[in-house]
């Protein structure tokens, strides 16, 4: 345990990552210094409303309760206060903010000082598995231990049957509330796509159905054929778009015979058309699917559909198991 720990923050709302960090400062630290921003540094770099300094200490007192024996908290008026220059021993930060602890170093170094020791702690993400924040706090998107106040609204860019079915049934195993929603997109991939054709269209149509309807999450689903070992494999690429970073994942493939290739690109046909002939039903696509007409009814699209989305999902729910 360090002597001397010091932390910042605004500790609005004081959500459960706020408490998280206040208690990470706590087991590290005999004596605990807390730098709580001023209302003037919160007016000129917060872009959403913020209690008063009062009530924000109020909130951090009763929270700290009898451990205020062994904390100090001061008033911060920049992003620094004395840790570029104070007698301490660690300095504990999020990983959003890490980068300014390494700053700090960087110009205690700079004045013939020790390194403070960084203790970093993971983003805490709610049950949608986006970070927990003051701002989605304060939007009633979710109370301040990250429960999701309205269902999580998901939109994918198609109305095939099969890919929502897919998208449904993994989304009921991850989301405790959540609405559904699907929208037909224009991309601009050809008809049948390959390769990394494939893979731009799932995206492109994430971000057009997240856009559409201002969902937390865009899911765009694209099937294409792709070349292996010589041969030619369908699966289904999945694309989850949240408004900031896109996850992908994919399906199972199965070989797609050589001369049903050669058809679709020497006449420009789709795998729909082509097995929409063979099959004899019509928009075999948005049923079964081609696999599930060659493997004569042991596996069906909606399964890829559900694979990829998952595979898409699993970053982000890595990301929040390390919470």
């Amino acid at each position: 345990m360090h002597e001397k720990v010091i932390l910042g923050g605004t500790f609005d709302t004081l959500h459960e990552g706020h408490k998280k960090l206040l208690r990470k400062a706590l087991s590290a630290g005999r004596r605990v210094y807390i730098g709580l921003t001023s209302d003037e540094f919160v007016r000129k770099n917060k872009n959403h409303g913020c209690a008063s300094f009062n009530t924000r200490m109020r909130k951090l007192k009763k929270f700290l309760g009898k451990e205020l024996e062994r904390v100090e908290i001061f008033k911060l008026d920049d992003f620094y206060g004395p840790a570029v220059d104070g007698d301490f021993d660690a300095i504990v930060v999020s990983d959003e903010t890490r980068g300014r602890a390494e700053e700090i170093n960087r110009m205690r170094r700079s004045r013939g000082l020790k390194e403070l020791e960084v203790i970093s702690i993971p983003l805490l993400a709610g049950e949608d598995l986006k970070k927990i924040s003051c701002e989605r706090v304060k939007k009633g998107i979710i109370d301040e231990a990250g429960r999701r106040r309205k269902p999580v609204l998901i939109a994918v860019g198609s109305t095939n049957p099969s890919k929502l079915k897919g998208v449904e049934r993994v989304a009921k195993r991850i989301f405790k509330k959540f609405k559904l929603h699907g929208i037909e997109v224009k991309t601009k991939i050809p008809p049948q796509p390959f390769e990394e054709e494939t893979i731009a269209g799932a995206v492109e149509r994430a971000r057009i159905a997240r856009e559409k309807f201002k969902a937390d999450y865009g899911v765009g689903l694209e099937s294409g054929l792709f070349k292996f070992s010589d041969k030619f494999f369908d699966c289904q690429w999945c694309a989850v778009y949240d408004g900031e970073t896109t996850t992908l994942g994919f399906s199972m493939g199965f070989e797609v015979p050589e001369q049903l290739v050669e058809e679709m690109r020497r006449e420009g046909k789709t795998m729909n058309d082509i097995f929409e002939k063979l099959s004899r039903v019509d928009e075999i696509g948005r049923k079964k699917g081609a696999i599930g007409y060659l493997s004569k009814g042991l596996a069906e699209r909606r399964e890829m559909s559900e694979q990829a989305f998952l595979c898409a999902m699993i970053p982000r729910l890595a990301g929040a198991n390390k919470y």
